[in-house]
């Protein structure tokens, strides 16, 4: 039961990392090309959190199925463990961009009344791309989660050592 409770609490906060990381790196690069200028007038705060909240539960979801056989501590396994979680995360990724695509073309044609065969070739052509974009972003964010987990490994674990050695006086 513990353990359940840990990988569910070591998704969410792999997921939530991710999703904000991608965030804000999307975010700060479209506000530098002075995209957003425009844009964000016209989309207010509600889309905004709706559309930040679907994405969360896909990451989520995703990023559970990919820690699945044994989280971030499969990366002690060496190379092996890091190639498993990456396609993994590629997968999971994939799966991320192609039903982001979807949800939002989806909810943008009901709400527009766009046409069923202009629908149908954004969702041919354009899942195929979502899913490759998101795959490469699954990717590397198991790259840059491997590196936050040996990070805090090497951070924590002299941290934890020396609290050990600490109590062994006690205990006699």
């Amino acid at each position: 039961m513990a353990e359940a409770a840990a990988g569910r609490f070591e998704a969410w906060v792999v997921s939530s990392f991710n999703l904000v990381a991608l965030s804000l790196v999307g975010l700060v690069a479209a506000h530098a090309s002075g995209a957003l200028e425009g844009e964000l007038a016209n989309f207010g705060t509600l889309p905004g959190v709706a559309v930040f909240a679907y994405l969360w539960l896909l990451t989520a979801a995703a990023t559970r199925w990919a820690l699945a056989d044994g989280g971030l501590a499969d990366l002690r396994n060496g190379l092996r463990g890091l190639w498993r979680l990456v396609l993994r995360g590629f997968a999971a990724g994939a799966l991320i961009g192609a039903a982001f695509l979807l949800g939002v073309v989806l909810v943008g044609a009901v709400l527009n009344g766009a046409p069923l065969l202009s629908l149908a070739f954004i969702a041919l052509i354009g899942v195929a791309a979502a899913s490759v974009v998101g795959g490469v972003i699954g990717g590397l964010s198991v790259v840059l989660d491997a590196g936050c987990y040996w990070a805090a490994g090497r951070l924590v674990g002299p941290w934890a050592k020396s609290a050990v050695s600490a109590d062994a006086p006690d205990a006699e």
